[in-house]
């Protein structure tokens, strides 16, 4: 398909090791914040943080990122997660939902398209709030009130983000625009792993269709969800009911052109459609 590219979406995770201590100064959190904020609200690209205030733990990535929630003044609508491995941090929260059919903007990536992740979102209908005892996966499992088609857009607000270390991608909300929220689907959750095998078929206005084998990176598209609850737990933030998760990309990162029409079709599911417009 011209136009149209596909790769793995190991790049947008941003995963890292953790560190058992914070370095950075409240004011340095502060004008961090401050500064990505900025960018954040105005749909424009900047210079990396300058060096003394760039996160090199992921706690402070984590505490630059959770005080740009406070400064948005919005709720926070869900997360993006994926698991990470040994004790590693893949966890942004989600403020900008958009419906499916309508316009969603996004900057332009590398090739000058707009990058998405074909997704699954899990909505909560009873929160997990903090506690002292682990969430199994019996107990998220019955959390979830019900699966949606969703789409990530992607954005990063550094303009050189390929030399942003993991920390710094954090505190940006790893490489988060927005979500795409489409169609509640039936879905099997006896299914292991979830949610069984199906293709997810493109088409945009003006390019050839494409299929594709959907393959989620964890095998159970549930298992990050499974971190993120410890995690939050962890934390004192918890999920509450109502939010959407979504956990990972079927198909790695694809490039869509603007201003073109594309429906996504997942399997026997359903199907999303969403046009970028530049920011």
């Amino acid at each position: 398909m011209n136009g149209i590219q596909i790769e793995s979406a190991k790049s947008a995770t941003g995963a890292f090791s953790t560190c058992d201590e914070f370095s950075m100064e409240p004011i340095a959190i502060e004008a961090a914040a401050r500064y990505l904020h900025a960018l954040q609200s105005s749909g424009r690209l900047g210079a990396r943080l300058e060096a003394g205030l760039r996160p090199a733990t992921p706690e402070d990535g984590w505490r630059i990122q959770r005080r740009i929630s406070e400064l948005r003044g919005s709720p926070v609508i869900g997360w993006k997660c994926g698991l990470p491995p040994g004790d590693r941090w893949v966890a942004a929260a989600l403020h900008d939902a958009r419906p499916s059919g309508g316009m969603a903007a996004a900057p332009a990536g590398p090739t000058g398209a707009a990058r998405i992740e074909p997704e699954l979102a899990f909505e909560l209908k009873q929160s997990l709030p903090p506690r002292a005892t682990p969430y199994t996966p019996a107990d998220v499992n019955a959390a979830i009130g019900s699966v949606r088609l969703a789409v990530e857009v992607l954005g990063c607000r550094y303009d050189d983000a390929a030399d942003a270390s993991g920390p710094e991608l954090m505190a940006d909300s790893l490489w988060h625009q927005s979500v795409v929220l489409g169609p509640t689907v039936v879905m099997d959750f006896a299914q292991e792993p979830f949610p069984g095998p199906f293709e997810i078929a493109l088409s945009v206005q003006g390019h050839d269709d494409i299929t594709f084998a959907a393959s989620h990176p964890n095998g159970d598209a549930r298992l990050p969800l499974y971190w993120l609850a410890e995690f939050l737990r962890s934390q004192g933030t918890g999920l509450e009911v109502g939010q959407a998760v979504i956990t990972g990309s079927f198909a790695g990162a694809i490039d869509l052109p603007f201003k073109r029409p594309a429906v996504l079709r997942y399997g026997n599911f359903g199907e999303l459609a969403l046009t970028l417009e530049q920011l």
